[in-house]
């Protein structure tokens, strides 16, 4: 699975397909540790996986624009967007929780 980085953190997400917003830090092992398990994992519907770093000038922006964002204590922490809007969140690298959201966007 192909992993990008946001670059526009103004960017509506999830608007053509579902996106998986990842949010963390480089440093973050937790963080590492996702990107290596997603990277062979192909999803069962199309599937946009982004991440961004919190401590960049994206994550900074984002974080303006997402008060929410603020109330973040662990990374990685992902979100699930459909039609521009989050229809999940939770903390950590968790591939059946990400497995399990997907099952229940096809039902």
């Amino acid at each position: 699975m192909n992993i990008e980085v946001l670059t526009d953190p103004e960017r509506p997400l999830g608007m053509d397909r579902p996106t998986l917003l990842i949010l963390g830090r480089p440093s973050c092992d937790d963080c590492q540790a996702l990107y290596a398990e997603l990277a062979p994992w192909e999803p069962s519907l199309p599937l946009e996986i982004l991440t961004l770093n919190l401590r960049a000038p994206e994550g900074e922006a984002f974080r303006a624009a997402n008060p929410w964002v603020a109330h973040i204590d662990h990374v990685p922490f992902n979100v699930l967007y459909v039609g521009g809007e989050p229809v999940d969140q939770w903390t950590g690298g968790d591939l059946a929780r990400l497995v399990s959201s997907l099952e229940a966007l096809e039902d």
